[in-house]
């Protein structure tokens, strides 16, 4: 008779069937170790799999691959079996979509990603050619999956998409101004610093450029965008360095540059949106900013700091106790925020205008077409635009715009409407706009696209951004960092030029004052190399 077989407890038995999940991260570095000639014992023993596994995951390696390429790399570090390459675009892309929609502090529910995730996923299945067949329903239990492997813990969600708090609106200014009381602050030392996406390479839609771009692989200049961070004082006397976040940390226009000299703090991220991380060091930055402009104005260094709750800015944020933030109510922004009043839209509105008046002198002088002139034109270009047009804002509109949220702070300023200022300024593009060539434009279609930049983005522009994307990670647009120098040489060969510059000037200049001063400018220059 066979001998019984050993009886087994609970707990071997349950050892038995413990399955260790192998993550498309773990999968990866798997396939990793073995193109860099590793043995498959050699990488059993250090990952402390089983040999068996680690030959099915190379037998498996393209689809694994393609699950990677796809995916986030939150997701990578959850998902242990590879999926279709449609649902990972799809759930990458809703990623952002996410992302955009919470910065921008616009409510979502359950239903609303669902509906987003369905609309995403056709989408990228009619770029393909694989899964057509397996369906999609975006489930309860698929959201449930979703938001853990793509680490949304928190996301907010909200009963029903609503528009802005009126209520919440309402009663604010009266707390603020409890807390601004009860700190001593004065108009001076009360902030408001806020987020703005711009396209910095963007026309109206109706100029021949914008229409060519719609139907021309390759130029999709209008969708580089970057994000900007604005702010100001209630006084309106102390505007604020600007933050600027673009999608590389050094673009080729910018080789040789000193970022510190930059009229922007220079930030990067790969999809050129703000973060947590981001905000926390311009904070650092801005603290001296503040400091110094308080010396000057011989006033105590005590800041109050208003803020929206977008998600890059967490109410833990490491300050200094100079610094007190206040957050506006949830969905308030568009009806309180003084950025949102009229600073951010008079900024822009400035922007297009330099960027047309620049087009114009530069056709004229240069003798460049038009669609020349806007090949050439670069992010280098975009931040002497960005200053001229900050410098612009003026202190009528840095007070005017809390009047809603503050307005014990706002001066009778006669005539001053935030309207008219930004629609004369509309007039003055439409008027450039036309001198380049544009006939067809009209007022409105200069409004369309200053209200452009912050639009929902739409499943094209998602798809359009990715492909945007995996373009740049694969070209050479990101140039190592390198200083331009002024070498002794450059000196004396600028000094040589400006000398004889000079002596031209005296030889035919018939004012002898005037040529004396020239003389004295040729002693000074000489005496300087």
């Amino acid at each position: 008779m066979a001998p019984k077989r050993p009886s087994t407890t609970p707990q071997e038995s349950a050892a038995k069937k413990t399955r260790k999940s192998v993550t498309i991260e773990m999968k990866m570095e798997v396939l990793d170790r073995y193109d860099r000639g590793e043995r498959t014992s050699v990488i059993a023993s250090a990952m402390k799999l089983r040999e068996s596994t680690l030959r099915t995951i190379r037998g498996s390696a393209d689809k694994i691959r393609a699950s990677a390429l796809a995916g986030t790399s939150a997701s990578s570090k959850r998902v242990s079996h590879a999926r279709s390459t449609a649902m990972e675009r799809m759930e990458k892309l809703l990623a952002q979509w996410i992302s955009y929609q919470t910065k921008t502090n616009v409510p979502i529910t359950m239903a609303i990603i669902q509906a987003k995730a369905l609309s995403l996923f056709r989408d990228v299945q009619c770029e393909g050619e694989e899964d057509k067949a397996k369906p999609f329903q975006a489930s309860s239990g698929w959201f449930s999956n979703y938001k853990r492997r793509h680490g949304f813990h928190n996301l907010k969600m909200t009963g029903e998409a609503a528009s802005a708090d009126v209520e919440a609106a309402q009663t604010y200014p009266a707390i603020l101004k409890t807390i601004i009381e009860e700190g001593g602050y004065t108009a001076k030392q009360v902030f408001n610093i806020d987020e703005t996406g711009l396209y910095w390479k963007k026309l109206p839609g109706r100029t021949y450029i914008s229409t060519e771009e719609s139907t021309a692989p390759g130029f999709k200049a209008s969708k580089d965008r970057l994000t900007l961070l604005l702010g100001a004082n209630a006084e309106g006397d102390c505007k604020l360095k600007p933050a600027l976040v673009y999608q590389s940390e050094n673009p080729r226009a910018l080789k040789g540059y000193v970022k510190s000299f930059l009229p922007c703090y220079w930030y990067s991220s790969r999809k050129a949106w703000m973060n947590s991380t981001i905000f926390q060091d311009y904070l650092g930055k801005l603290e001296k900013e503040l400091e110094l402009y308080c010396q000057r104005e011989e006033i105590p260094f005590k800041i109050l700091l208003l803020l929206d709750n977008a998600p890059c800015h967490p109410p833990s944020v490491d300050l200094s106790s100079n610094i007190q933030l206040a957050f506006l109510p949830p969905n308030t922004t568009s009806l309180l925020q003084p950025c949102d009043q009229g600073i951010i839209k008079t900024f822009k509105s400035y922007y297009l205008r330099s960027t047309l008046t620049d087009l114009v002198e530069r056709t004229n002088k240069d003798k460049q077409t038009v669609k020349e002139y806007w090949k050439n034109f670069t992010i280098k270009d975009a931040l002497r635009f960005i200053k001229d047009s900050w410098e612009k804002v003026n202190r009528k509109c840095l007070n005017g715009v809390w009047k809603k949220v503050c307005p014990q702070f706002v001066h009778d300023f006669t005539g001053f409407d935030i309207a008219s200022t930004v629609s004369k300024s509309n007039r003055e593009c439409l008027a450039k706009a036309i001198e380049a060539g544009f006939d067809d434009l009209e007022e409105n279609d200069i409004d369309e696209l200053l209200d452009s930049h912050t639009v929902e983005l739409t499943n094209e522009e998602l798809l359009e951004n990715e492909k945007e994307q995996e373009a740049k990670l694969q070209s050479t647009s990101e140039t190592p960092e390198s200083r331009k120098e002024l070498t002794l040489k450059d000196l004396r060969e600028a000094m040589s030029s400006i000398r004889a510059g000079l002596d031209i000037l005296e030889a035919k200049d018939p004012n002898v004052n005037r040529s004396a001063t020239e003389r004295n400018y040729r002693v000074i220059g000489e005496s300087t190399v």
